[in-house]
């Protein structure tokens, strides 16, 4: 009766990617909420040997007729200190990261109040990985979790909330 309910419970979360494990961690957008809610920034992030780059940034929108606008932001978003990436975001703003390598594996792993995030980056495919922003301000970092090599403890950022 219990390997029936287990079995039950992880289909089910497999089908409606109500589990972490499976909402983060497969390819297609399976665990991102569609339409995105209103004021979701995307970030563009490219995994290299040995850095996270920030490519671009826009923000969801709807006009009053539900048509969604996507705005350019990547300015407002995306710094750099100390070589550094900062992503600049506000307390409970939904945050859609498009991830992708080139060249090796790469993990994304943030660490927030709510609860860790990690995702795994095969080259040449993209992944997803959607959450909120937390409630309190604050520096949260995000670093590879995926051993990539001789410089792979420098490859790290920054979630801002500002």
């Amino acid at each position: 009766m219990i390997v029936v309910a287990f079995v039950g419970y992880s289909f089910f979360g497999i089908a409606t990617g109500s589990t972490a494990t499976y909402r983060y961690g497969l390819p297609l957008e399976s665990g991102v909420p569609k339409p995105l809610p209103n004021g979701t920034v995307i970030i563009y992030m490219e995994g290299v040997q040995w850095a996270w780059v920030p490519q671009n940034a826009t923000e969801i929108v709807y006009s009053s007729n539900g048509t969604q606008i996507s705005l350019p932001v990547s300015n407002q978003v995306i710094t750099y200190v100390n070589g550094f990436p900062y992503i600049k975001v506000m307390p409970n703003q939904p945050v859609e990261m498009i991830l992708y390598s080139n060249n090796v594996v790469h993990a994304f792993y943030i660490r927030l109040p709510h609860g860790p995030q990690n995702v795994n980056i095969v080259p040449g495919i993209n992944s997803y990985s959607f959450f909120f922003a937390p409630s309190t301000p604050g520096n949260y970092t995000f670093h590879c979790a995926e051993y990539c090599g001789i410089g792979h403890s420098y490859m790290y950022g920054f979630l801002w909330v500002m």
